[in-house]
């Protein structure tokens, strides 16, 4: 036989031969990757919520018994805040499991709108998390440090040390949720739009690599805290020559006030003396 004809029947074969997949075996494999993930996502929301309310007693009763500033109780609309819109955003996105009889196509829609939902709202967590409760933190650093410093020198120091403590922190919170976004929901999500592809839904998108997001969100993160970090010295600035003017002013009014008070003195004695 003509080796040709080999090779033509076997690619007549292989075209004909297709890999099946047993449509109920990958149902329950994207239920249970559902699953999964919807308890990792409760679990994190129920511990987000919760300490922000624990936390609301807990801050008022510090403040009351250590007698500290007005701006101490800036926290508290910020932690209400953190609470309302987390369970503001579960109702408006509920994480609803997959019924156990529910098509393979609407369960891996339903997965891909729960990974969309949370990679929006990690990828804004500057904005609803750590912005809110970092005005109010920074506004209470530095009330008390223009309280307990001497001098602008001493007050800019030890602001300048809170802030960026501060921003350090917060940076590092947000990168840490910058990273689960590119190294972990992205991924997943580029998975559920490859398969909807397959089961001929929709057109898989043209995504990027994984190590490029990730620099991407790396370089936007420090874009982001840089800035912060620049506007809060900014204001610190600002705050401290005020401070240190208003304090100016006021020394000399009270000299002044003293240099009238003698002189009156002074020619008070001086009418008794001639009277």
């Amino acid at each position: 036989m003509d080796p040709d004809k080999y090779q033509q029947a076997w690619q007549a074969q292989s075209a004909r031969t297709q890999m099946t997949v047993d449509a109920d075996l990958l149902l329950k494999e994207v239920q249970r990757n559902q699953h999964h993930f919807r308890a990792i996502i409760i679990r994190r929301d129920f511990v987000e919520v919760g300490v922000a309310l624990l936390l609301l007693p807990l801050w008022i009763f510090l403040g009351i018994k250590i007698s500290t500033p007005w701006t101490w109780y800036l926290a508290i609309p910020a932690l209400a805040w953190i609470a309302g819109f987390m369970l503001w955003f579960r109702m408006r996105h509920p994480q609803v499991p997959s019924a156990p009889d529910q098509p393979l196509l609407l369960c891996v829609k339903n997965s891909l709108t729960q990974v969309e939902d949370q990679i929006w709202l990690l990828r804004n967590v500057f904005w609803w998390y750590l912005l809110p409760p970092g005005i109010s933190i920074l506004a209470f650093f530095a009330h008390v440090t223009l309280l307990t410093s001497q001098t602008w020198v001493e007050a800019f120091c030890a602001g300048g040390l809170l802030f960026g403590f501060l921003v350090g922190v917060y940076g590092f919170i947000d990168y840490i949720n910058q990273r689960a976004v590119s190294l972990d929901l992205e991924p997943r999500r580029q998975e559920l739009l490859a398969l909807l592809t397959r089961l001929g839904d929709e057109p898989i998108e043209e995504g990027v690599t994984t190590s490029a997001t990730w620099r991407a969100e790396i370089s936007s993160v420090f874009k982001r805290w840089f800035i912060c970090a620049v506007v809060c010295f900014a204001i610190l600035i600002v705050i401290v020559v005020t401070r240190t003017n208003t304090g100016s002013t006021n020394v000399e009014s009270d000299r002044k006030s003293e240099t009238q008070n003698l002189v009156h003195t002074a020619i008070d004695a001086v009418m008794c003396e001639l009277v």
